[in-house]
């Protein structure tokens, strides 16, 4: 009898904390740029880089995506000048509805998520950071508790002859409650 006890108080205990569990999704979009994309030169020739390489950025599909809590996007550039004048250069990151074409053409539902811009004189390093957090209310929130969004970034060089770069991070965090999703009696 004490045994049962037990274990039903058990068994209570542990339902009451699923509902409060919080589940961590993890993309790690770096995996997804070939190392020899993830650095590079950029120049007058070659005034852009996108990552990856493709425009229509990264599809990452989100199940139980409804669930969505908060989220974050982490993405950074290291970037060296190498050439000989400063360089003016913006890192934006952009995201779009699953079947956007083209996340860099204002067209079919994409749109800018963060801008970042820096000038590097002469021999100057620095990092481009385009982090940052999700949450309710937010234009990206929205699309990825539609379970299916693409991600990309682009790094262009607006004024400057030569930059290294180098894609040090980038990996979105999602925290999901997936206890939501099952209907209250």
């Amino acid at each position: 009898m004490k045994r049962a006890l037990f274990l039903m108080g058990l068994a209570l205990a542990l339902a009451a904390c699923s509902g409060h569990t919080v589940h961590r999704v993890e993309v790690d979009l770096l995996s997804f740029v070939p190392e020899g994309n993830r650095s590079g030169t950029l120049s007058l020739t070659q005034a852009e880089v996108r990552l990856p390489d493709d425009p229509a950025g990264q599809e990452i599909q989100v199940p139980g995506a409804e669930a969505l809590e908060d989220g974050q996007i982490a993405l950074q550039v290291g970037l060296q000048n190498t050439g000989n004048s400063a360089a003016d250069l913006t890192l934006e990151v952009r995201a779009g509805p699953q079947g956007d074409t083209d996340l860099y053409d204002d067209a079919g539902g994409d749109f800018a998520v963060k801008t970042a811009s820096l000038t590097l004189n002469r021999g100057q390093a620095a990092t481009l950071d385009g982090s940052l957090a999700i949450g309710p209310g937010d234009r990206l929130y929205n699309l990825i508790k539609t379970g299916a969004f693409r991600l990309g970034a682009r790094v262009r060089v607006n004024s400057g002859d030569q930059v290294q770069y180098t894609l040090t991070q980038a990996e979105v965090v999602l925290r999901l409650r997936l206890f939501n999703l099952i209907a209250n009696p």
